[in-house]
């Protein structure tokens, strides 16, 4: 009987006997151009991902939640940047809303 690694070899073998005939269509590739997701990201947006990775980083050298603190981690540093997400999320979904009308 196959293991995991066996079947997912073979996944991985058929996902590239699809993936590359539709990557290697001769289309140049400008390096030299920007990105259209860096040039639409505003400020607030680059401080929240920042924040989002710095925050739960320190916070895990702060409290330890392998210590069996891992609520107060969730309280302390999980859910301050879920939360601030989720207003970002909604209100830029506002603010689409109000100009397609």
């Amino acid at each position: 009987m196959a293991g995991i690694q066996e079947v997912l070899t073979i996944g991985f073998i058929i996902a590239l006997i699809f993936l590359i005939p539709r990557l290697s269509i001769n289309r140049p590739y400008n390096f030299h151009k920007k990105s259209n997701i860096s040039q639409k990201m505003s400020g607030n947006k680059r401080l929240g991902i920042v924040v989002s990775i710095f925050l739960p980083t320190i916070m895990l050298f702060a409290i330890k939640p392998w210590e069996g603190r891992y609520i107060i981690f969730i309280l302390v540093a999980i859910l301050p940047v879920a939360l601030g997400w989720a207003g970002i999320w909604i209100r830029d979904g506002f603010k689409n809303n109000n100009s397609s009308e």
